[in-house]
């Protein structure tokens, strides 16, 4: 069962207590940062039936504590988080693991957004509500 950090609004999902992150061949790890609840929980549900390794984090702060102690292939992050910022995390994400993947949400595009994603080291940018297809072509894309 997932275990669900309330206070850091960690789902350490994909964590497990025995041998920590699975970081074998072959299985790559993907954090997803969304302060939508429902959002995250389909999210990990549709990226793990494709094997993915999946933590997510509805916060800033949860996506960083993650960070500190786990290595990510890809990262899925929305634009906005609550009072949390996705480009500034994003930012953030690259500065430690320059070769991490990104892909942008949000339901919200602009042009400067795309274009502040695009320069901070997002890989890809996608529309909410993401089709599931398009991201799964996307993530697959990076490998």
């Amino acid at each position: 069962m997932d275990k669900l950090n309330s206070k850091s609004g960690v789902n350490l999902g994909a964590l497990d207590s025995q041998d920590g992150f699975s970081e074998q061949p072959g299985h790559p790890s993907i954090l997803v940062v969304d302060d939508e609840e429902n959002y995250l929980t389909l999210l990990q549900w549709f990226l793990t039936q494709r094997g993915y390794d999946v933590c997510t984090a509805s916060s800033v702060e949860g996506a960083l504590e993650l960070v500190n102690d786990h290595s990510f292939n890809v990262a899925l992050i929305d634009l906005k988080l609550g009072t949390g910022d996705g480009i500034s995390l994003l930012g953030q994400l690259i500065q430690r693991e320059p070769k991490l993947k990104a892909i942008m949400m949000t339901a919200y595009p602009t042009v400067g957004s795309i274009k502040l994603a695009f320069d901070k080291g997002a890989s890809r940018y996608l529309t909410k509500p993401v089709d599931l297809q398009e991201l799964a072509e996307a993530i697959q894309m990076l490998f």
